[in-house]
């Protein structure tokens, strides 16, 4: 499973998209979830390589391998966007948009990557 956080100056992180993927062996290529997610100014994207923790928050079943998975190499490709043209699409917050943060707002530790991304 790979996430992507938006992570607040203080480690506060928002996970804001997520995808699944069967590791069969060899290299791994998945395109994550189509989003419109703006970064506030200071804040960082974290990316989460792990696996599946089954709760009651997804419909995912962890049939874990037991094997270890070694990260060699990583590339990520996001399509950006200059927030700055844009304009405000009139009415009100999204109702959904505070349960959503409460779901997935977590505090994730400040320190040095493990590997950084070219």
């Amino acid at each position: 499973m790979v996430k992507l956080y938006d992570v607040a100056p203080d480690g506060t992180a928002v996970m804001f998209d997520e995808q699944v993927s069967t590791v069969d062996g060899g290299e791994l290529a998945f395109d994550l979830q189509s989003t419109d997610w703006t970064l506030a100014a200071g804040h960082s994207l974290a990316v989460e390589i792990g696996t599946i923790q089954a709760n009651a928050l997804n419909d995912w079943i962890d049939t874990p391998s037991r094997k270890k998975i070694e990260v060699t190499g990583a590339r990520l490709e996001l399509a950006t966007d200059d927030p700055a043209d844009d304009v405000a699409t009139e009415g009100a917050r999204a109702p959904y948009l505070d349960t959503y943060l409460g779901i997935y707002t977590s505090k994730l530790p400040i320190g040095e990557p493990e590997f950084t991304l070219p």
